[in-house]
């Protein structure tokens, strides 16, 4: 094939791939609208998350703002779930199928850990790392898988995974 027709291919097939405002390459998967859902509300508690870190005490835990945050990560945690049982459905992608349904697990693990925190420095440290968990969750669905690690949800997780 003579180079500008070369090109040309490369040029239409670059164009076809889904890109992030960061010209990354995006999973076809993270337009689909539970996966974007689960995207864009993993986004917004990342970011109250750290608005919480920013004033972390453990009187947190009590107030009428956390206990809507806790409603909000069980429903995410619900739809990581939801993921999960999708994809085990369409039986693909074995290795998202399960991590999505670790991420589901940890992120009540996480806010049982802010629950339990007793002070400042443990507040802070337990949102800390519902933060990067909750960043954790974007980049498993929008980055495009580069290969399949051959992950097995019943090994990992048990009969019914």
């Amino acid at each position: 094939m003579p180079r500008p027709v070369c090109l040309a291919a490369l040029l239409i097939l670059l164009a076809t791939l889904p890109l992030q405002a960061t010209g990354q390459a995006v999973s076809a998967l993270s337009k689909e609208p539970l996966y974007a859902g689960i995207v864009k509300r993993a986004g917004q508690l990342k970011k109250r998350t750290d608005g919480l870190a920013a004033k972390a005490t453990p009187a947190l835990v009590s107030s009428t703002t956390f206990a809507v945050y806790t409603k909000d990560i069980k429903a995410l945690s619900d739809s990581d779930m939801k993921g999960h049982f999708d994809l085990r459905a369409r039986g693909t992608d074995s290795d998202l199928k399960c991590i999505l349904m670790g991420v589901s697990r940890d992120l009540n693990l996480k806010l049982n850990a802010i629950t339990a925190a007793k002070t400042d420095a443990e507040v802070k440290a337990s949102l800390k790392n519902m933060s990067d968990l909750l960043g954790d969750n974007i980049d498993v669905i929008v980055t495009p898988a580069t290969a399949d690690s051959g992950l097995d949800c019943v090994i990992e997780f048990g009969k019914g995974a």
